[in-house]
């Protein structure tokens, strides 16, 4: 979860742990399959599958920032201090 200080101000952060990638999936280069399958030999966790088509999303955890033909990182959630 996002972190609220003490003053009740809002700061970034990651409750899921280590830090997290949202990844889009372009199906026309890779499919969903082998993008968490190359994710996951690059050391990351899929936590997520949003689904097969093209455009879908794939949370991962962890692992360095994806780096697969076809797999677009969109957002990044570090994790908390």
């Amino acid at each position: 979860m996002a972190q609220v200080t003490a003053t009740g101000a809002v700061a970034a952060g990651n409750g899921l742990g280590s830090t997290t990638y949202i990844c889009s999936v372009n199906t026309g280069t890779v499919t969903v399959e082998a993008a968490c399958a190359e994710i996951q030999n690059e050391g990351g966790t899929i936590a997520a599958v949003e689904g097969t088509g093209n455009g879908d999303h794939i949370a991962v955890q962890g692992g360095a920032t994806p780096a697969v033909s076809g797999v677009t990182v969109v957002a990044t959630f570090t994790a908390a201090n």
